[in-house]
């Protein structure tokens, strides 16, 4: 229980959340649901060829992600968009200030090979 007179500011205090870094596998979700929204878990799982029902849950209880309604489709599959927290979250003010995807495939494709960074070179 909390004295009335100190309420203002542990409400203040309950607001303020530290800012937790994402995994790669957070981050991926969230630009596939970021770019593709509305979208479903099939179609996550088809693009990252993984199992995402974890990360989505972490996303979910972050409130970086939420239901938006269900896929006229076979067994009503939920669909995912972003929220007013993940705006929040990278310090924009809508999804217009969103890179465009064509900008990030071409910088995807500057960068080297996740696989080969950190291996060191083949002997001749």
């Amino acid at each position: 229980t909390t004295r009335p007179e100190n309420a203002p500011w542990i409400k203040q205090l309950h607001a303020v959340r530290t800012a937790s870094r994402l995994s790669r596998p957070a981050l991926e979700t969230l630009a596939i649901v970021t770019y593709r929204q509305p979208v479903t878990t099939p179609e996550i799982e088809a693009i990252r060829g993984v199992d995402c029902s974890g990360v989505l849950k972490t996303l979910l209880e972050r409130r970086l992600v939420k239901i938006v309604g269900r896929k006229e489709a076979a067994g009503k599959p939920m669909l995912y968009g972003t929220t007013q927290e993940f705006l929040q979250y990278f310090g924009l003010r809508d999804l217009s200030e969103l890179p465009p995807l064509k900008d990030l495939e071409e910088v995807a494709q500057e960068l080297p090979d996740l696989a080969e960074v950190g291996q060191a070179p083949a002997e001749e």
